[in-house]
């Protein structure tokens, strides 16, 4: 008997915790411990429970670090020529313009940085390699005999000079920008050229340009995607999210969810209530 009401009283209780679902009454008085505990508490069980999850869980840092995982991400292995054709657009020759656009943007950025690199181009391995092919190219169209009567380290050092000096002086980089631009107009203007730069693109794989990227630790992108996933993280209203999806959720449906989670474990503690039951039952009987 100590058994068979310990697991009926458990069952019953853990049962009393979802039903009933609503206010039961008779002849208009209320009916005691209607409704169960979970629809009667909902508000402030789903209030709770929404600021654990934001302030354990979900928190702006963890959701950040997931959004920055590249690991966590479905980026599909295809080059970019069959995304284009997948979306129906893309044909080579509508890349030509911005293609042509696009490097001389890049081209303009680059004029800025030209002075603070050149402040350390001396000693630099550029340096080294531009001073390396000049003493080739002397010694080829000079000869060896007539490079003994000359200083190439002179020639050298005044080639470079004169290159810095007028790659630094800013009234030169509107014609250095004008020179850009009409290169870049006639290479995309060469069919062959043109050809190679769009197959280039068309033949990028999406996965390992972005794995190769976001692999480099301080890699711009990954500095970018970062701030990016902490701006979300941090001005995302998790706790409001939680609460009102909890609030959209039936009673019925929440129950079921609760149970699918933790189903087996309220059986165990009704089948251990039963247990303890007999237990108890069978040493009242001894005693």
């Amino acid at each position: 008997m100590g058994g068979v009401i310990a697991l009926s009283t458990n069952w019953l209780a853990i049962r009393m915790l979802f039903r009933p679902h609503t206010e039961k009454r008779i002849f208009g008085i209320k009916i005691p411990f209607t409704p169960g505990l979970v629809p009667k508490e909902r508000e402030r069980l789903t209030k709770k429970l929404s600021e654990a999850i934001s302030s354990k869980l979900l928190t702006p840092e963890v959701l950040a670090a997931e959004i920055s995982n590249p690991a966590l991400w479905s980026i599909p292995d295809i080059t970019v020529g069959e995304a284009l054709a997948a979306l129906g657009v893309g044909e080579p020759s509508t890349l030509k313009e911005p293609i042509g656009s696009r490097l001389k943007i890049m081209a303009d950025s680059l004029l800025p940085k030209i002075n603070p690199a050149l402040e350390n181009f001396e000693g630099s391995a550029l340096d080294a390699k531009l001073e390396e092919f000049t003493f080739k190219l002397i010694d080829e169209n000079v000869g060896k005999l007539a490079s003994m009567f000359i200083s190439r380290e002179k020639i050298y050092k005044s080639i470079r000079e004169g290159v810095i000096g007028y790659l630094s002086s800013p009234e030169n980089h509107g014609e250095i920008t004008e020179k850009i631009h009409n290169a870049i107009d006639t290479i995309m203007e060469n069919e062959n050229a043109q050809a190679a730069i769009v197959e280039k693109i068309y033949s990028f794989n999406i996965r390992e340009g972005l794995a190769v990227f976001l692999a480099k630790e301080k890699h711009a992108v990954s500095r970018v995607l970062e701030s990016l996933a902490g701006y979300i993280a941090t001005h995302m209203p998790i706790q409001t999210m939680i609460e009102n999806k909890m609030a959209s959720i039936d009673i019925a449906e929440m129950e079921e969810i609760i149970l699918n989670v933790v189903g087996r474990e309220l059986k165990v503690i009704v089948m251990l209530g039963g247990v303890l039951g007999f237990i108890i039952g069978l040493l009242a009987v001894l005693i």
